[in-house]
């Protein structure tokens, strides 16, 4: 029993804000590919491929499916945040569309049509940064002020019931272990990589 309420130790909340971790590490990889098509620089296409892949499968499919089938109906019961609940469905099915236009041109001839693959990023950067920003910081703080704490244990085990069926009994750890595969593909895995250089020395 003891090591069954381990397993099930993240709340919610706390899961669906690391899990943002691997959506900005994502788009980070988005970034990159961004950098290099402007810099004239290739980049292997099969990096672009796993990355949409990651959006795809483990954000749009399972962290934005639990959002909306047991977040966001708190909120719209409660009558609260409407507004901003309503926005973040929509983003959802707008970035769900960029992911499939990416997806397609990826495994298509149009994979050289690096105008429209930047175009396509940037959409989907752009609208995501902020997204996952209000809800970390205006959303999920509340969820535990709508329901009781077992009710709030309950949809913790059910998302990390989700996430062990979808991805197996590691699976943050494994869609983690991707992302890096990428990062390191395209030379961006280290952090130190992201640390402003001293101009005043040179």
């Amino acid at each position: 029993m003891k090591e069954q309420k381990e397993e099930f130790a993240i709340p919610i909340t706390e899961d669906l804000m690391r899990e943002h971790g691997i959506l900005n590490r994502t788009l980070l990889i988005y970034d990159e590919i961004i950098r290099r098509i402007d810099a004239h620089e290739d980049f292997p296409i099969e990096a672009l491929q796993g990355a949409i892949a990651i959006i795809k499968s483990f954000i749009e499919d399972y962290h934005e499916k639990i959002e909306e089938d047991y977040l966001f109906p708190l909120f719209e019961k409660a009558k609260k945040e409407i507004r901003l609940v309503k926005t973040l469905r929509s983003q959802h099915t707008k970035g769900r569309a960029l992911t499939a236009q990416l997806l397609e041109i990826s495994i298509t001839n149009e994979s050289h049509n690096k105008k429209l693959i930047k175009k396509l990023l940037k959409k989907f950067i752009d609208m995501y940064r902020p997204h996952e920003a209000r809800e970390d910081t205006e959303l999920f703080p509340l969820v535990r002020s709508l329901i009781s704490e077992k009710e709030f244990d309950e949809l913790s085990e059910i998302s990390e019931n989700m996430e062990h069926a979808l991805f197996g009994e590691h699976g943050f750890e494994s869609i983690l272990n991707k992302v890096a595969t990428i990062e390191k593909e395209l030379g961006i895995y280290e952090l130190e990589k992201f640390t402003p250089v001293d101009d005043s020395k040179s």
